[in-house]
């Protein structure tokens, strides 16, 4: 059984290689519309360089990205749709290196720590979170690796919203620049701009007794104008890489927090994980709120639209955190709901769906929440 899917698997990827390969030269662009094509993306994504060299080479890299995503399209239109966008001048490496984190295999947790979910018998063919005013507008994590800094703050304020009635933005920033928690026997850390688990990072908030709002400690790191902190306390070199080479103290963690600024008796107590079966994680979501997810995400570049369900993508190389919000059914495909942290312009409204019920991308792997006292 197994030989035979894994020669199934070998037959499919050959067949689709193979068209990629014979597209090319269907999907080639002329300079002048190319050259047309890519200042119009810059007017539109208000990108500049620092030179010409720099720009021809950016722009070289936009024509193999607008031909790669015509051959996405014709190979996987059926299902689901890529455009250009914002990241349409990086490279694969530079989206996996700068967009993304470093790709690890899901977290192993203690029995102890899974939350007993009650099973509803039969669940409605769709939810949405959105629905009941408990999700926060989409933000934009920039050109920085802390989207897991979203999902932990995305996560808490759902669940806030739902002890509290009150929907809060929360300090994203507070996490990227105060949380430096590590599991040394895992080798899993929190690392700022360079990536991180939401399992952590509700540890962080049990152990920091609270978080302020956004209004009182705005996000910075990776836009325009950006802050410069200092990596967080407890930074793990080992575990994170290098730590950053220029910082001011004034933009830290030292200098910026305050606890007199809180959110009133908003406090994480405890965090739960929910098992990889996805009947189990709908019944969590629909009775518990969103939930703070972990998937790989390489093939999400150029995602537009349509439920995610590519071929290559290992379950097992998480490199990316969302929030699960809802679920529904297109047809005969079940997906899941997810809400990005790259602003409204990437996906569907800062949204995207992925097939639910195969586990695709280990979107089931990393499941956890925070629990509020």
């Amino acid at each position: 059984m197994q030989n035979s899917l894994i020669f199934r698997t070998a037959i499919a990827v050959c067949i689709i290689v193979s068209s990629f390969a014979t597209l090319t030269k269907h999907y080639d662009i002329s300079d002048d519309r190319l050259e047309s094509l890519f200042k119009n993306w810059l007017d539109q994504h208000d990108r500049d360089y620092n030179s010409f060299a720099e720009y021809q080479q950016r722009m070289i890299v936009f024509k193999e990205n607008y031909i790669q995503i015509q051959k996405m399209n014709e190979v996987f239109g059926h299902d689901m749709k890529f455009e250009l966008n914002k990241f349409s001048d990086l490279t694969e490496d530079e989206f996996r290196n700068t967009i993304l984190m470093r790709p690890q295999a899901p977290p192993i947790h203690s029995p102890s720590r899974f939350m007993k979910v009650e099973n509803v018998e039969d669940l409605p063919a769709s939810f949405d979170w959105r629905e009941h005013n408990a999700v926060t507008p989409v933000k934009d994590q920039g050109s920085v690796g802390t989207c897991w800094a979203f999902s932990t703050v995305q996560n808490v304020e759902g669940q806030w919203f739902l002890k509290s009635k009150t929907l809060t933005n929360l300090s994203v920033e507070q996490i990227v620049d105060c949380d430096g928690m590590q599991k040394i026997d895992s080798a899993q850390a929190d690392c700022g701009v360079y990536g991180g688990w939401p399992f952590l990072s509700f540890q962080y908030l049990i152990k920091q007794g609270g978080i302020e709002p956004e209004t009182a400690y705005p996000y910075c790191a990776g836009i325009k104008t950006p802050c410069e902190p200092c990596n967080a306390p407890g930074y793990n070199k080992t575990l994170c890489g290098p730590p950053i080479p220029f910082c001011y103290i004034k933009d830290s963690c030292e200098s910026k927090l305050d606890s007199t600024k809180f959110v009133s008796n908003l406090k994480v107590v405890d965090w739960k994980a929910i098992n990889e079966d996805e009947t189990t994680i709908a019944n969590a979501l629909m009775s518990t709120g969103p939930l703070s997810v972990a998937l790989n995400a390489e093939m999400l570049q150029f995602y537009h639209k349509g439920v995610f369900n590519p071929i290559f993508c290992n379950p097992k190389n998480l490199d990316h955190a969302v929030l699960l919000v809802g679920w529904g059914e297109e047809g005969s495909k079940p997906y899941w709901i997810v809400k990005n942290s790259w602003g409204t312009s990437w996906g569907e409204q800062g949204y995207f769906r992925i097939l639910r019920g195969k586990g695709t991308c280990g979107i089931n792997t990393q499941v956890t929440t925070a629990i509020l006292g």
